[in-house]
């Protein structure tokens, strides 16, 4: 048996997200993984919508197994062909998401949340039939997909948010259904409260956001808020641990439990 410090040592990854990284204050999600796998030897794809985010990050980084590419997650046919390009894949990693959808439904923009769904919910699902129809993973690989913990408690200002990642939770596990007849297997990371880039988004300053993050972080049992950086770990649980199918990991400070 490999030793898990060697497991990712040569295998090719492709994480979908992870051009918002060195450049910003809080790195994403897909960032901080794709960092992680490529600490841990992998041969790290990343894919964005902006051939300029990816240029400033491969450059940022600096490494010779860290390259990117650029494709839209929205448009089905050209992602696949991206997709089978880059293939064989060993594991096939998808944190795409370009916004938060919070609020009191009242307010919602259904638009905005259409496009949210196109790219989070929609890019799951056509990272899994590529998957099925076109063999881009090798068996005994992995794909790993990203929800978050709206889904089990979305209160007051998450019910589509939270709808959308309750979407993911059974995507995982039929498609961990699906694709255990290739051998790959198929799990969900479930983040809580994460200081990233989407909060940009929420029109508060970096002064506004950084005090927000600790107020929560100091509510939450293990008394602050994670970074990229902390979730990462989930990731590197998702794609090592070759036990694992249909799990949905719950990575969220203790959030769960108030």
């Amino acid at each position: 048996m490999v030793p898990s410090r060697d497991k990712l040592v040569g295998k090719k990854i492709v994480v979908v997200g992870g051009s918002s990284g060195t450049h910003i204050s809080y790195p994403s999600i897909g960032h901080g993984a794709a960092l992680a796998l490529l600490e841990h030897g992998a041969h790290v794809t990343i894919i964005s919508s902006s051939q300029e985010r990816i240029n400033t990050v491969v450059s940022d980084v600096d490494n010779p197994h860290f390259d990117g590419k650029a494709g839209n997650v929205r448009d089905e046919n050209s992602f696949i062909e991206l997709l089978r390009s880059l293939a064989p894949i060993d594991h096939l990693v998808f944190s795409g998401v370009d916004k938060i959808i919070r609020g009191p439904i009242a307010e919602a923009d259904f638009d905005q949340c259409r496009h949210l769904f196109g790219v989070k919910f929609w890019g799951s699902a056509i990272c899994g039939k590529a998957a099925a129809k076109y063999d881009i993973i090798t068996s005994g690989g992995s794909l790993t997909l990203t929800s978050g913990t709206g889904a089990m408690n979305p209160g007051k200002t998450a019910s589509i948010g939270g709808a959308l990642n309750a979407g993911l939770f059974t995507m995982t596990q039929g498609l961990a259904n699906e694709l255990s007849e290739k051998r790959i297997r198929v799990n969900c990371v479930v983040p809580g409260l994460v200081a990233t880039e989407l909060w940009d988004k929420m029109g508060k300053s970096k002064e506004d956001q950084k005090a927000d993050f600790a107020r929560a972080g100091t509510a939450l049992p293990v008394g602050f808020c994670a970074t990229s950086e902390h979730i990462a770990e989930a990731y590197l649980y998702a794609v090592r641990a070759d036990y694992a199918t249909g799990s949905l990991i719950t990575i969220d400070g203790g959030g769960v439990l108030r």
